[in-house]
């Protein structure tokens, strides 16, 4: 394969890429008109989301042998290296530790007037499903962690792509902010997801992605199943801000 990939997989169900970053939410968060109760609906969802992270987050450090004499039986990837290996443990400790932050902003957000009015509605359906899939992908992994780095990397380049569409459409409109808090709590998650600290680490999984051996066509229909499946559950995480499933 000649082109990285990260660049084989974009090129991948583009229209479903689309969808999942240009989504109706993302164009009324940028607009500012996205209803307080639609924000809400999608915050509690994030935070709940969060969940099934830091479960494959755990579950993938678990994993990863730092040291040669820390293989398991039966690890037979033939890229290993004790480099590498504390490459990948750094990025998901840093990936553990913002979501965790995040964890935290969420229920701050969460706590506000516009929002605390609202009932709550517990995990949804398909944030349900995405957590299951979280914890499904990095149990049944490669040894490398494959398909569950291809997962890390593509919800959070969808993030980062689909906030920065946010940000430009907020930009190009020349929004300013107010003491509304609806309005300032939308710059604030803005704001978070385009950060160059969020942007760096979007690149350092896409590296982690790239690095990965793409040799044996079967494991590279295995990466395409997980991206593509990662792709649909993005389009129906942002639905539902809008649905009561």
């Amino acid at each position: 394969m000649n082109s990285s990939l990260t660049d084989h997989l974009l090129s991948l169900d583009k229209e479903v890429y689309e969808k999942a970053t240009r989504h109706e939410f993302l164009r009324q968060v940028g607009t500012h008109t996205i209803a307080p109760q639609h924000l809400q609906s999608w915050i509690e969802q994030d935070r709940a989301y969060t969940n099934g992270y830091t479960k494959m987050m755990g579950i993938m450090m678990s994993r990863v042998a730092l040291f040669p004499d820390q293989r398991e039986w039966g690890d037979n990837d033939p890229h290993y290296s004790s480099a590498h290996s504390q490459r990948i443990f750094k990025t998901l400790a840093f990936a553990a530790s913002n979501v965790f932050r995040e964890c935290q902003m969420f229920t701050d957000l969460l706590s506000r007037a516009p929002y605390r009015s609202f009932a709550q509605q517990g995990m949804k359906h398909w944030t349900s499903r995405y957590v299951d899939f979280h914890q499904k992908v990095a149990r049944t992994a490669g040894y490398d962690l494959g398909e569950a780095l291809i997962v890390l990397w593509a919800m959070e380049k969808v993030f980062l792509e689909a906030w920065l569409y946010a940000k430009s459409i907020q930009d190009k409109q020349k929004l300013r902010g107010d003491d509304d808090i609806h309005i300032a709590t939308i710059q604030e998650l803005i704001n978070n997801w385009t950060m160059d600290e969020f942007k760096d680490f979007v690149n350092e999984c896409a590296a982690l992605v790239n690095s990965l051996s793409t040799s044996d066509p079967l494991r590279l229909q295995s990466f395409e199943k997980v991206y593509r499946e990662t792709l649909a559950l993005e389009v129906k995480f942002w639905d539902m801000a809008f649905t009561d499933i």
